[in-house]
C-alpha cells in the first residue's frame, strides 16, 4: 500500500502515436533488467541518477545507474535550476515493486478479471488515495481530487495493464491530470505513470501519448 500511495503523492494520456523520423533527437532510458523507453528533448531524467551511453547506432542511451525502482522524467532544464523549466509541470515516472516468482501474472497473459475483482481493486486504489491525501493533510498540506475515473483494463504498448486516471490539486494549485498504469510481470509490479499540469496540455500530450507507445519491459 506504501508504494501505491507513494506513486499518488508524486505526482497520463493513452494515445496510439508512435515515434518518426522526425523524433530522431528523443533520447533512450534504459533501467537495467527493467525496461526501455524513449523521452522526448523536452524532458530529461533527474540528475545523478544515469550515465550517457552510445549504442551502436550512436543513439544516446542514458542507463539508470541509481535507484533503478524508482526514476523519475521531468521538463529540461529543472535539474540546473532553470527557472522557466521550474514553472511547468510534467512527470514520467516508471517505478517497480519486487516480489517473488509467480506473486504476480506473467507479462504476456491476458488480464482476466471480473468486475467484481475489478470494483474491488477500484475501491482499494480509491482508499489509497484518500489516506495518501490524510497523509499530506497531517503535514499541513491539501490534496483534492477534481475528478476520477472508475479503473479499468487497458493496453499498454503491447501488454495489458489496469488504468487508474484521476485530476488532483495540491494547496488549490492549478490542476494536474494524472493516468497510472499497473503492469503485472511474474515477480515485478511495475506503475508507470505520467502527469502534466491541465493549462500545459497543449505543451505534453502529443509526446507524452508516444512515450507510452516505447516501452518494452523485460519478460520475468
Amino acid at each position: 500500500m506504501k508504494k501505491l500511495i507513494a506513486i499518488f503523492l508524486s505526482v497520463f494520456f493513452l494515445g496510439t502515436f508512435s515515434i518518426n523520423a522526425q523524433d530522431e533527437k528523443w533520447e533512450t532510458v534504459s533501467i537495467p533488467e527493467i525496461c526501455t523507453y524513449k523521452i522526448p528533448p523536452s524532458l530529461e531524467i533527474q540528475k545523478g541518477t544515469y550515465k550517457r551511453l552510445k549504442d551502436q547506432v550512436l543513439e544516446s542511451v542514458l542507463e539508470i545507474t541509481v535507484s533503478p525502482d524508482r526514476v523519475v522524467a521531468q521538463p529540461k532544464g529543472i535539474n540546473d535550476f532553470d527557472p522557466n523549466a521550474s514553472k511547468r509541470y510534467c512527470r514520467v515516472i516508471v517505478e517497480t515493486v519486487r516480489g517473488k516468482f509467480g506473486d504476480y501474472k506473467k507479462l504476456d497473459d491476458p488480464t482476466e478479471i471480473s468486475a467484481a475483482e475489478l470494483a474491488k481493486f477500484d475501491k482499494e486504489s480509491m482508499d489509497q488515495l484518500q489516506e495518501a491525501s490524510d497523509l499530506l493533510a497531517a503535514k499541513g498540506r491539501k490534496m483534492t481530487i477534481l475528478s476520477r475515473q472508475p479503473a479499468k483494463v487497458c493496453r499498454f504498448n503491447g501488454v495489458n495493464a489496469l488504468l487508474l486516471t484521476n485530476t488532483r490539486s495540491l494547496n488549490d494549485a492549478p490542476p494536474v491530470y494524472v493516468q497510472l498504469y499497473v503492469i503485472h510481470n511474474n515477480d515485478f509490479i511495475h506503475h508507470v505513470t505520467i502527469s502534466y499540469r491541465e493549462s500545459e496540455k497543449e505543451l505534453w500530450v502529443d509526446d507524452l501519448a508516444k512515450v507510452i507507445n516505447t516501452f518494452k519491459f523485460k519478460k520475468r
